[in-house]
């Protein structure tokens, strides 16, 4: 008898333990992260940072990344995360070193809500307006179900989580339903995933994004249906701006800055810009004052805009190793003469170009030699 007491004691200590650490895993799985949000995220994304990855599966640093600068991260079903990655770069910003991350990958990089999204270039560069659109969409419904899908949540998954019902939980918690689910989403066992506050709008936007698939909303007697279609090619996406200053100026920079983009004056108070929701970021940056970008990233390329006007050789290599993350060799004998004077400028070039400007009217050449520059003596 008291052997049977002591083998149940034991079972139930086991019971007992194992579920502690199942609550243990469990609780550490879904730990989350204080992301960066809104104009917090805004400015991490324009500060600098180094990166060095050499033969880094993807998934492992992006996730990395991702906590390293508290910036959310989604990577599309459709792109192979144990890919491996080498990369260097030194005093990038982070935004333009994220968008050479994927040019590297030959995939896309957007921003939905507060979320950096990597995935196929041709779902990346419309899935921005995608989002905006179901906003104003569920927004002008007029249905309260909808309407609600504009409420910002915080969303998270464990992991081996299925889309299908990541899917369906949203329709029920918003008195929805789906119509052609299991006809498009195909059963995925997905990694878990931490998401700061967003709207309902831009999360489904996000979990569709990795079948090319939106939604649009179908009023019924029963209530709200949500049907899957595929994200259109042609997208239009309109906003009015509030502008006082002079119009024409306006126009002109917005349209040499981005000239798919459509806009109209009323000749006074309103500027009525059509284009991606991209340009639109771009454009309400401009007309407040602030500073739009419109970059174009080459695979592992940087980009360097310099103007040079009469300093010393050496000093101004010393500025370019921090920002080219390489060091320049001169021979002991040469550095003497490293204090001649050199001017140049240069617009958007990559590391060649700019080195070629450096040394042009110098008496000096280079030669890149894996992670440094060998300076040497013109013949």
């Amino acid at each position: 008898m008291r052997s049977s007491k002591s083998n149940l004691t034991q079972l139930l200590i086991g019971v007992l333990t194992a579920q502690i650490l199942q609550l243990g895993s469990l609780a550490l799985a879904q730990e989350t992260t204080d992301w960066r949000t809104e104009a917090d995220l805004e400015k991490q994304l324009q500060s600098t940072f180094d990166l060095v990855w050499k033969d880094v599966p993807l998934r492992d640093g992006l996730m990395n990344l991702s906590q390293a600068q508290r910036v959310a991260i989604f990577l599309d079903r459709r792109v192979d995360p144990d890919q491996t990655l080498t990369m260097k770069f030194a005093d990038e910003r982070l935004e333009l070193g994220l968008q050479r991350i994927a040019a590297q990958l030959g995939i896309g990089m957007a921003r939905v809500g507060d979320v950096i999204y990597f995935g196929p270039e041709e779902t990346a560069s419309r899935l921005p307006t995608v989002a905006e659109l179901q906003t104003q969409f569920a927004k002008s419904s007029g249905h309260p179900e909808a309407v609600k899908l504009l409420d910002r949540k915080k969303y998270a998954w464990p992991k081996l989580s299925t889309p299908v019902g990541l899917l369906q939980e949203v329709a029920e918690r918003h008195s929805m339903r789906w119509n052609n689910l299991d006809a498009v989403i195909k059963h995925d066992l997905w990694p878990a995933v931490d998401f700061p506050p967003m709207k309902t709008t831009e999360y489904l936007t996000l979990v569709l994004a990795g079948y090319h698939a939106s939604y649009r909303f179908n009023p019924t007697d029963n209530g709200v249906e949500l049907q899957l279609v595929p994200i259109p090619e042609e997208l239009s996406l309109t906003r009015v701006y509030p502008y006082a200053g002079n119009h024409d100026e306006a126009i002109a920079k917005i349209q040499e800055l981005f000239p798919d983009a459509k806009v109209q004056s009323d000749g006074k108070r309103k500027l009525a810009v059509t284009g991606p929701q991209q340009v639109q970021d771009q454009v309400g940056k401009l007309l407040r004052g602030g500073t739009a970008r419109n970059t174009v990233v080459m695979p592992g390329a940087k980009r360097y805009t310099l103007n040079i006007e009469q300093l010393p050789l050496g000093p101004v290599l010393g500025a370019l190793e921090q920002q080219l993350g390489m060091k320049f060799e001169v021979p002991d004998q040469m550095k003497e003469e490293m204090t001649q004077r050199i001017s140049f400028s240069v617009k958007t070039v990559d590391m060649t170009g700019l080195l070629d400007a450096v040394f042009k009217d110098t008496d000096f050449a280079y030669e890149i030699q894996e992670d440094k520059i060998v300076v040497t003596k013109k013949p």
